[in-house]
């Protein structure tokens, strides 16, 4: 079942489109990550499948159900979301934070299942208990947020940027809160330009840039497709590329500043040969994998964006 989908979905505002014909797809189970630069429009998706802005074209649908019917409402409570920044009371512990989301929601929870909650989000409710929340680091304040969208028993949670301002110790907690969630059933949609952090935790990813989806793919698909590259650096690069320009049967070559990069299925041993019989002088020869923001980087780079 897909969680959300969306169809040719698209926001004007003033003339301009911020979101252009976007169509994803989100199915139960996936940590979804949404990839684009700052201004790339994932934010502006957000609001439209969270019902904070209506679409100018397009429509999406949460667990099947179009955004047009009555009974969106009801599925909307499996959703919970942090748009932009966590909205908590920085005087308030995590435990009156949680009631007060209790209360604004309408849920019936005990302090038991609060502070249950608390932990479930790699919180040490006991330890934390009399802290308040502006004394809180960004990463347990980021977790708090995370709670307090669970406060409902949320079934698909969505975060905006959750990675910004965290330190490294901060990023391990908050992609250890999403696997536990994402182990229980939790299905998630994380928007983030911080490409290394979403390649450690994302099933499916789709790239947004200038309001366009440009691709989704899964990471299973994308590391099986992933280019091999073989990289040769050495004082004259330019005879070297000619030489193995020369020889004939490898599919891509370039040149970067000392290094020449051969990418696909070009044979290692080939080139090893090619190298020695033409006696020119090499420093090293590396096989690297392309990551995921080698793929990124080469998605711009296939004149989709204007």
């Amino acid at each position: 079942m897909n969680v959300l989908t969306t169809t040719h979905l698209s926001k004007l505002y003033k003339g301009h489109y911020a979101v252009k014909d976007v169509s994803m797809h989100i199915e139960k189970g996936d940590i979804y990550g949404f990839v684009g630069e700052n201004g790339a429009g994932k934010t502006t998706v957000i609001r439209l499948i969270t019902g904070l802005a209506a679409p100018s074209e397009g429509e999406y649908a949460l667990y099947d159900i179009p955004y047009t019917s009555s009974e969106i409402y009801q599925v909307r409570r499996k959703t919970g979301a942090i748009v932009e920044t966590a909205t908590m009371n920085r005087n308030m512990t995590a435990l009156e934070n949680l009631r007060l989301q209790c209360a604004i929601t309408g849920v019936i929870k005990t302090d038991d299942e609060l502070r249950q909650l608390i932990n479930r989000v790699g919180l040490d409710e006991e330890a934390i208990r009399k802290k308040k929340a502006g004394n809180f680091s960004l990463g347990m304040r980021q977790r708090l947020g995370i709670a307090m969208v669970m406060v409902s028993d949320a079934e698909f949670v969505i975060l905006d940027e959750p990675m910004n301002g965290l330190d490294p110790q901060g990023f391990i907690e908050v992609r250890e809160t999403i696997m536990k969630l994402h182990k229980e059933g939790v299905t998630f949609l994380i928007s983030s330009h911080i490409l290394s952090e979403l390649d450690k935790i994302c099933t499916k990813i789709g790239v947004i840039s200038h309001g366009e989806l440009l691709e989704e793919i899964t990471m299973d698909a994308l590391h099986r497709n992933a280019r091999r590259q073989i990289v040769v650096s050495g004082d004259s690069p330019d005879d070297i590329l000619r030489a193995l320009q020369a020889e004939g049967s490898f599919p891509e070559i370039i040149k970067e500043g000392d290094r020449v990069i051969l990418y696909g299925d070009a044979d290692l041993n080939r080139v090893i040969a090619v190298l020695a019989g033409s006696g020119l002088s090499v420093r090293s020869l590396n096989t690297l994998e392309e990551t995921i923001e080698d793929h990124y980087i080469r998605l711009l780079g296939r004149g989709k964006i204007v």
